[in-house]
């Protein structure tokens, strides 16, 4: 079971390779095609439902709501800047902000302001990169941990349902650092990742802590607003 499950898992890694998705975005959409999302959501980072994670879902598209920082004319669109205070008069059942945070300099803060839209027993769902190339957007400032967040969801009256780091191990980390030039030769790029696969799957049997804990491309919090 385990061989075919690896093996599918590379099929659908080299699938989304194809398209030239990175690492950290594979794994994040991977992960967030097993969440079921319900009643109304909001996709901080993204314009629209054709550059969003929430169109790897099933979910109504009539109930996605999108926000970024620019200020556009779009349906289903909010202009929201997390370090500010807003007075957006709408809730949300589901927060999904991924590649988001890494980027705001006060996520205290930020996190008030998503608390604000949320319904009660609303989820906020929360990915971040750590292996990961410096990107400005228009700045670049954290990495972060679960165990970073577990302290700051908990401090804001969030209970975390799920925690998950993303990733195999240092060698498809590696991989993952050297992508934005490995993509244009893709010949070359698809028995790489297969060869960092295999050996992070090797490496994994000589480690009593999962090895994708030391080496996490990125990580996954899932928490309920109490």
């Amino acid at each position: 079971m385990n061989f075919i499950n690896n093996i599918n898992f590379l099929f659908k890694f080299l699938s989304y390779t194809r398209k030239e998705f990175s690492p950290c975005k594979i794994y994040q959409i991977l992960e967030f095609k097993k969440l079921k999302i319900k009643k109304k959501s909001i996709e901080f980072g993204t314009y629209d439902y054709k550059e969003s994670f929430t169109k790897f879902t099933r979910h109504n598209s009539d109930k996605n709501f999108f926000s970024n920082l620019k200020k556009i004319k779009k349906r289903n669109y909010f202009q929201i800047n997390l370090e500010k205070k807003n007075n957006l008069n709408k809730k949300f059942d589901n927060i999904i902000i991924f590649n988001v945070l890494e980027h705001i300099h006060n996520d205290s803060k930020a996190i008030i302001e998503l608390k604000k839209i949320l319904n009660k027993n609303g989820k906020l769902i929360i990915s971040t990169p750590f292996i990961y190339r410096y990107h400005e957007a228009p700045e670049d400032y954290k990495r972060y941990t679960i165990s970073y967040f577990n302290k700051l969801l908990k401090e804001k009256n969030f209970k975390i349902i799920k925690s998950k780091y993303l990733g195999e191990g240092p060698f498809i980390a590696s991989y993952s650092l050297f992508f934005d030039y490995l993509k244009k030769i893709p010949l070359i790029s698809y028995p790489i990742i297969i060869i960092c696969y295999l050996l992070d799957k090797i490496l994994s049997l000589f480690h009593k802590t999962n090895i994708n804990k030391i080496y996490p491309i990125c990580i996954l919090i899932i928490a309920k607003h109490k």
